[in-house]
């Protein structure tokens, strides 16, 4: 396979895009503060630039350079002028009839669970899993799955949608394998996808995850090449388009940062040691997944919140596999007739009751706190770079990327020395 940039470039499109408007946003905010960068005046010279640009590219044929250098300008200044328009994009609204029908679906969810869990503790949990009714939580056990570090397990996001749509994939594998199946494949899948989407109110978490399957099940229905930083980027962009405000919420910008994370650092990290015993390997691997989407999570927040949970990478390592049996079970119960899902149920708030004791007896027993550490801006986009490097050299065994990561280092060791 080759691995030259212009290779991965030509296989990444929606990569350079998403993130050359992305760019064009963050410039727009940048000077927003400006009164000419706020006036028609300034949209009105926008304009004639991306014009200029458009037409001299179809004017070029036999100069690439040029070329792709105006078509990064058309990009920038498309990404400055979503931002400059941002103000008047205005609230979607679903058609009467999807709401009744997500409400139908929503309202008997509750009665399933409300019938067949009966513990109160164990049935706000099981809802707070499901669909981010969190309402009916104990306020102290929820301090303590944010001091350890996994109020993800209870806020609904990609892992939920993830087990969601593998089971859906199971049964749908046995279709038969023509065109027709096929489209009704897909169009089930889109269908449950969003209409469990809808029913846990359309957090932004779980669109972020809904966009990205859709865009996956769509890429793969025509058999195009996947690519998941191609897809992530996907989804990226068409965030930007529905509602560009959106990448300034934090919950994106640690969403999209544990995915890339994950897709970029578990294979290095999983393959970097030798394991033959099974049970080891599953314990590695999600060993993994954690150390990898907490490199890329890390800088964000510690920019936004200037602290981290102490326990974070044992507590993600431990509870995330076990609250995914939760899940299973609640799918169960959900599936089965009222009759044996009572039985389920039973067995499913037991573990439910269990797993929060172990959980609140883990943070009154160890103490468990948050590690006060700040880091602005600068430090974050440097970080970033540093991994980045240090990717490419693991990657593309070059040693020149070391080497810059070790001059980095140093510049800003020298800095803070004589800062």
């Amino acid at each position: 396979m080759q691995k030259s940039y212009t290779y991965w470039r030509a296989a990444h499109p929606l990569v350079f895009i998403s993130s050359l408007l992305l760019l064009g946003v963050v410039i727009s905010n940048g000077f927003a503060k400006l009164s000419f960068f706020s006036s028609p005046l300034f949209l009105i010279c926008l304009l004639f630039v991306e014009l200029a640009a458009l037409f001299t590219c179809l004017q070029i044929q036999s100069k690439p350079v040029i070329k792709g250098i105006l078509v990064i300008i058309c990009l920038i200044s498309w990404g400055v002028m979503i931002q400059w328009n941002a103000g008047s994009q205005t609230h979607f609204e679903l058609p009467s009839y999807i709401n009744r029908y997500i409400i139908y679906c929503r309202n008997g969810l509750i009665d399933k669970i409300n019938k067949t869990i009966i513990s109160k503790e164990a049935n706000g949990f099981a809802l707070a899993l499901l669909i981010g009714v969190k309402m009916d939580m104990n306020k102290a056990l929820v301090n303590a799955y944010t001091q350890l570090g996994i109020i993800h397990i209870i806020a609904i996001s990609g892992m939920h949608l993830d087990i969601l749509f593998k089971s859906l994939k199971r049964l749908t594998s046995y279709f038969p394998k023509n065109r027709i199946f096929k489209i009704l494949e897909i169009v089930i899948l889109l269908i449950i996808v969003w209409t469990y989407t809808l029913m846990a109110y359309a957090s932004p978490s779980i669109v972020r995850a809904s966009v990205f399957f859709s865009i996956y099940l769509i890429g793969n229905f025509y058999a195009l090449p996947s690519f998941a930083l191609n897809t992530i980027a996907g989804g990226i962009l068409f965030l930007i388009l529905m509602n560009v405000r959106g990448v300034e919420h934090i919950g994106l910008q640690l969403s999209y940062a544990a995915v890339i994370g994950i897709h970029l650092f578990y294979k290095i990290l999983y393959t970097s040691i030798d394991i033959d015993n099974p049970i080891i390997q599953f314990l590695w691997s999600n060993c993994c997944v954690s150390l990898a989407a907490q490199l890329t999570t890390f800088p964000i927040l510690l920019l936004h919140f200037h602290q981290v949970a102490s326990w974070v990478l044992v507590s993600n390592f431990i509870m995330v596999p076990l609250s995914n049996l939760i899940l299973y079970g609640l799918a169960i119960i959900l599936i089965l007739p009222k009759g044996l899902a009572i039985y389920v149920g039973i067995l499913v708030a037991k573990y439910i009751q269990f797993f929060n004791q172990f959980v609140q007896h883990w943070f009154l027993n160890t103490k468990a706190g948050t590690l006060q550490i700040t880091m602005n801006t600068i430090q974050v986009l440097g970080f970033y770079l540093i991994l980045l490097l240090v990717y490419l050299w693991i990657y593309q065994k070059k040693s020149s990327y070391l080497l810059a990561v070790l001059g980095l280092i140093t510049c800003y060791t020298v800095l803070k020395l004589f800062s």
